[in-house]
């Protein structure tokens, strides 16, 4: 009986601890998003001295959100992110609109697909 509810215990804490986990990256994914979305919106509006001041933030709070994922998830993709960031403050600082959408809307697609890679489905499994 003591086997049973010993694997029983550790099973919930890996569920507990993989829920936890899901839940964390999607908000932070979310948080990640609303902040490209502004960057995105400043970009289109050619407001330049705000969107560097934008970039710098999504940044800073990129940085901290690395640390954390690159013990959850899978370095490619946080390597994809951190070069297209790279490109696009090159972007940002050439003043380059069209470039710097189209590296954006490559970041947005990272950060949407974090989430959707990491949550458990047939598709993930199989």
């Amino acid at each position: 009986m003591k086997p049973l509810l010993l694997a029983m215990f550790f099973l919930i804490i890996i569920i507990a601890g993989s829920l936890l986990t899901m839940t964390y990256i999607g908000n932070e994914a979310e948080s990640l998003l609303i902040n490209l979305n502004e960057l995105e919106r400043l970009i289109d509006a050619d407001d330049w001295p705000s969107a560097q001041s934008s970039f710098q933030g999504f940044k800073t709070k990129w940085a901290e959100v690395d640390h954390k994922w690159s013990m959850l998830i899978d370095h490619t993709e946080i390597d994809y992110i951190t070069m297209d960031l790279g490109e696009l403050e090159a972007y940002i600082k050439a003043k380059d609109k069209t470039h710097a959408l189209a590296k954006l809307s490559s970041l947005l697609l990272l950060v949407e697909h974090i989430p959707d890679k990491e949550y458990p489905s047939l598709k993930n499994i199989l």
